[in-house]
């Protein structure tokens, strides 16, 4: 299989995969955690899993000069994504942030584009199309279910390059 094909399986899987986040956080929250102790065992758990593949791999975690800052940095982004997404459930239903969730490729996308002058290849124009009409799609808002001005406020931080702006 080559590195390309592999890229695309990998990437629907982990879409996949993420997309499944509310089926294990919301019995948690009816069980009576908040975000920061479902966030904290979910780390507490996949970090040492992670350490152990990589080690598997042969892969060294010792720092070099100047990688601290741009890791601490990327850390403070990626925990600031999960904790945005998981807080946006206590204030919409978990199907309409999912949903919206997948808004993030077009963003990448639109930002590549602005920020960094990528030049958009017609697949990828296809396939923004394709994310924005599948989430036209799957948006199905059960009764009385809402979008709130906070929920909005958590996805625009999640997907902000920066988060908190």
């Amino acid at each position: 299989m080559n590195t390309k094909t592999k890229g695309y399986i990998l990437g629907i899987l982990a879409a996949a995969v993420y997309g499944m986040n509310p089926l294990f956080t919301l019995p948690l929250y009816q069980a009576g955690m908040d975000t920061d102790s479902v966030l904290f065992l979910r780390y507490l758990i996949a970090v040492p899993i992670v350490a152990f593949m990589a080690r598997l791999r042969g892969q060294r975690f010792k720092l070099k000069a100047g990688e601290t800052m741009p890791l601490l940095l990327m850390g403070v982004m990626m925990a600031a994504t999960s904790w945005t997404l998981f807080k946006s459930y206590n204030y919409m239903d978990a199907g309409i942030a999912s949903t919206i969730l997948f808004v993030y490729p077009i963003m990448v996308a639109l930002i590549m584009k602005i920020f960094f002058k990528e030049k958009l290849k017609p697949i990828t124009i296809i396939c923004l199309a394709m994310a924005t009409l599948g989430i036209t799609m799957l948006y199905n808002a059960s009764e009385g279910a809402t979008l709130s001005l906070m929920a909005l406020c958590l996805f625009c931080c999640r997907h902000s390059p920066m988060p908190y702006i």
